[in-house]
């Protein structure tokens, strides 16, 4: 009876030791498969080309002159009639802030105003009125600060000294503005006055 008992022993162990191997049989048999297939896909995406063809691509894109505007008012505060401005000018200035693509060349020109007295060529002798229009007290806008005739702001975009040349840089840049009422204005009766200037940036 012993000597059964070990023989299905050893047979049971012999068994089991078959089963072990088909085991890793399967699996080296399954890891074979799936290399074959990876290196099989891996010869496909490293196909080896016997020719080419090529052509170019051109990329474009248009950037076109372009500008913004905006100003601060000409803003003279109090004239003093029988005062201070019997014997002085009174000053101030004012900003015209521009923007343009880099490379824009542009002019600011300036109207003469709605109440100009005359003009001679494109220069002219500017008036601000009072409410009513029935007084007058002049004035005048100047590309510089020497506050010369030869520099009244105009409206000729040709007109060198008369107008303000700039040149685009794509940020924003400022342009003074210089603004004189001249002294001993008498005639000129109490009030508010005031005009309205066309400002134009051509590019």
């Amino acid at each position: 009876m012993i000597q059964a008992a070990c023989g299905l022993y050893f047979s049971s162990g012999i068994l089991q030791v078959k089963r072990v191997n088909m085991s890793i049989s399967q699996t080296l048999l399954k890891i074979m498969v799936l290399s074959a297939l990876l290196i099989s896909t891996a010869s496909l995406s490293l196909h080896a080309y016997a020719a080419t063809s090529t052509s170019d691509m051109n990329v474009t894109v248009n950037i076109n002159a372009t500008c913004t505007m905006s100003n601060t008012d000409l803003d003279f505060g109090d004239y003093d009639a029988t005062g201070v401005n019997v014997t002085a000018d009174l000053t101030a200035t004012a900003t015209i802030s521009t923007t343009c693509t880099s490379g824009t060349n542009g002019v600011i020109t300036m109207s003469s105003g709605s109440h100009a007295l005359y003009c001679i060529t494109s220069k002219c002798y500017r008036r601000m009125a009072n409410e009513g229009e029935t007084s007058f007290l002049g004035y005048n806008i100047y590309t510089n600060e020497s506050y010369s005739w030869s520099n009244v702001w105009s409206d000729n975009p040709s007109a060198q000294g008369e107008i303000v040349q700039m040149m685009g840089a794509g940020v924003s840049q400022n342009t003074t503005v210089y603004g004189e009422i001249p002294k001993n204005q008498k005639n000129a009766v109490a009030g508010s006055y005031t005009d309205t200037i066309n400002i134009t940036l051509n590019y």
